[in-house]
């Protein structure tokens, strides 16, 4: 009798009622939003046994620095992938059943290996072009019909632009902005001005070569100097910073227009501006007309971080859920993003104007380098870029001479 009143006694504690726990960690804001309010429910719904904690990557460095780590998280193409891996915090994901028949539905696009294994799954993706004020253009007396194609085009369009008037709050008219007010916080900023300078080489070089031992940032044919140096140039019809941007209409052009940042339009000065309306949408420019128009490939990358057996199997089923056709539109309908399964490419909501040239532009982008040191890199370059670009301080092939030297210390060690 006893007994069975302590088996009755432990089967009703709280301990043994508790459900097992895995952690989703993800941006703030959207995506945060997005997850607690879809994916928990839904997942719970599926793996009632599993509760689901959705966090904020906010902290992520300081938790990997005292041994911890969420389960799965949603972190960016490159160096993230690598720098966790390299450290043996990332569990490779060709060993889950499964992962071949998604490796299938994935374009072939975002799939890249690190140290020979697969250690993430490419949620969405996202690029940049080039965004532009129709109304300016009109006012210039330029065809908002036909941005510029080369680097000469832009430069005296951008010119042209600033020529005119202020507007009526007093704001000046600018040709061009660049989003200087971020130079500071390394690596991220240098993702939002690759996609620029690709545009130099035909996207055929990076900062490192592509065993990430060297630089091949400052051989002639990459093509940074002359990044530099055009830069310099469209700086002169550029605001300092971006205390004035292109959604006050007082800009002309702007290069780093991300997919995900439509919501800004809503919020333009005097009212909404509209794709294909008052904004086009055309490619960054190019060196010479023909050559293609490339731009760089972010995203948002799933990673599973190490656990129990238990916690990886229930991750692996959370990387699946997030994989499904249905859920994965959803998902890029709500958080602004592009898809990488390319079943969804030609869903409708794709073709839509003001979608698809990003989809389009997809072929003809480079993926974030995916070194450990590619961010070190990366605070180099930008701390000439702003010698040359922003302070005028240096000639540009002077500023990628010393910047090779610097890098090439830095990973000689």
């Amino acid at each position: 009798m006893y007994k069975w009143l302590a088996i009755a006694l432990i089967a009703f504690t709280p301990f043994a009622l508790a459900k097992e726990q895995i952690e989703f960690m993800v941006p703030s804001g959207d995506y945060m939003t997005f997850v607690t309010e879809v994916i928990k429910p839904e997942y719970e719904r599926r793996f009632p046994d599993v509760e689901l904690i959705v966090t904020n990557d906010g902290n992520l460095e300081t938790r990997m620095a005292a041994g911890d780590g969420p389960n799965v998280y949603a972190g960016i193409f490159g160096y993230q992938v690598a720098r966790y891996a390299k450290l043996g915090r990332l569990s490779y994901l060709d060993q889950y059943t499964g992962f071949d028949e998604l490796n299938q539905r994935i374009d072939p696009l975002f799939m890249q290996e690190n140290f020979g294994r697969h250690y993430y799954i490419p949620w969405h993706a996202t690029t940049q072009m080039m965004i532009y004020n129709k109304d300016l253009f009109v006012e210039a007396g330029l065809d908002p019909e036909k941005p510029p194609v080369t680097w000469r085009e832009f430069l005296a369009t951008a010119e042209k632009i600033s020529q005119l008037p202020a507007r009526k709050n007093g704001n000046t008219v600018y040709g061009t902005v660049m989003w200087n007010d971020v130079l500071s916080t390394g690596s991220w900023y240098w993702n939002m001005l690759a996609q620029v300078y690709y545009n130099f080489n035909e996207g055929q070089h990076q900062l490192l070569n592509r065993y990430g031992t060297h630089p091949a940032f400052d051989r002639e044919e990459a093509g940074m100097a002359d990044f530099f140096a055009t830069m310099q140039q469209a700086q002169k019809y550029s605001p300092l910073t971006m205390e004035q941007n292109f959604f006050s209409r007082s800009i002309g052009m702007w290069l780093q227009y991300g997919f995900g940042w439509k919501a800004n339009l809503q919020d333009a000065a005097g009212g909404p501006m509209q794709i294909g309306r008052d904004v086009g949408i055309a490619p960054i420019p190019v060196p010479e007309a023909g050559m293609p128009h490339y731009s760089n490939l972010d995203g948002r990358a799933l990673m599973m971080f190490k656990g129990t057996r238990e916690e990886e199997r229930h991750s692996w089923q959370l990387i699946q859920l997030l994989m499904e056709s249905d859920i994965n539109l959803t998902a890029c309908k709500a958080l602004e993003q592009l898809p990488t399964l390319a079943a969804l490419q030609n869903d409708p909501y794709f073709q839509q104007p003001d979608v698809k040239p990003f989809v389009d532009q997809l072929k003809h982008t480079v993926m974030n380098e995916s070194f450990v040191n590619v961010s070190d890199v990366a605070n180099i370059i930008l701390k000439y870029y702003s010698k040359v670009v922003v302070k005028g301080e240096m000639e540009p092939e002077a500023a990628v001479h010393q910047a090779g030297l610097e890098a090439r210390a830095l990973l000689k060690q």
